[in-house]
């Protein structure tokens, strides 16, 4: 400050010296300069966006590499198949058990473990699953013939005689759900009413069906069993064997009927109604 006399004052002991102020000068923003920020950003969203979709991608992949080892029920299946293939039906239930831990609502998926339980003789396990894949798949129901086995050897004669009156409006031609029929029918109410609720049959090409059928009917014998078998191969003699063996236990011949199962039991194949004169067998007493 200045004194009246005009001469400087001196600043008091102490006081601070006042800076001026800086004035903050405004520089203009070139047209390049504008051009490079603007791609800056740009890239940057670019890489956000990009980041954001990588991301899961590479947490999947990783997810994809930890779990290489944990086979799919494609392949727990296979194995499963391999293992009933070769007659460890143990071995196969436990395949089949680790598939439907990976695809649990998969029917199929019961209909082989219900197949693989019979195989194994766990007969109310199969219908288990049999059950299962009907609640899973109603319009299948008609077509379990299995369950309607395992319904025979569990004792469930009523459920046996159902579901064999089913199957026959899938599958009209088949003598031997006609026969399966007739021994749920006849072990409740006895052959000669068993033979009267028969269920009637279309044309079954397989040699001795025809000649089975009448038997069973009453109109047939064994002697035309034996010989429609004689002039086929190893299948016709197989189910002559197989339907002799269940005929004769029918009518009290037990004797002749272990005969003939065993030697339909013993036939080195893996195919379904093998198993089920091996199971027969094993439940006979």
């Amino acid at each position: 400050m200045k004194t009246l006399a005009g001469t400087a004052e001196r600043p008091k002991a102490g006081a601070a010296r006042r800076m001026p102020a800086r004035t903050r000068v405004a520089h203009p923003v070139s047209a390049a300069q504008a051009f490079r920020t603007a791609v800056i950003v740009a890239t940057a969203a670019v890489w956000l966006i990009c980041a954001a979709k990588i991301a899961p991608a590479q947490q999947a992949r990783q997810h994809d590499e930890q779990h290489d080892d944990e086979p799919g029920a494609g392949m727990l299946v296979r194995q499963a198949s391999l293992h009933e293939s070769r007659g460890d039906y143990e071995a196969a239930i436990g395949g089949y058990d680790r598939a439907l831990e990976v695809e649990p609502l998969d029917w199929q998926l019961y209909l082989l473990r219900g197949s693989a339980r019979f195989k194994a003789g766990r007969i109310e396990a199969s219908i288990e699953d049999f059950d299962e894949v009907v609640a899973l798949e109603p319009s299948q129901a008609p077509y379990l013939w299995q369950r309607g086995i395992s319904y025979y050897y569990a004792g469930r004669f009523a459920d046996c005689r159902g579901q064999f009156e089913g199957h026959r409006q899938v599958n009209p031609n088949d003598v031997e759900n006609a026969v399966w029929h007739l021994l749920c029918v006849a072990a409740e109410d006895g052959l000669e009413a068993a033979r009267e609720a028969m269920l009637p049959v279309g044309p079954d090409a397989r040699r001795p069906m025809k000649e089975i059928d009448a038997l069973f009917r009453g109109s047939g014998s064994v002697e035309e069993v034996e010989a429609a078998a004689t002039a086929e191969g190893v299948g016709a003699r197989f189910y002559a064997d197989l339907y002799l063996g269940l005929y004769h236990e029918l009518i009290g011949e037990a004797e002749k009927a272990a005969e003939a199962i065993e030697r339909a039991a013993s036939l080195p194949n893996r195919g379904y109604m093998v198993e089920v004169a091996r199971v027969h067998r094993a439940l006979s007493p």
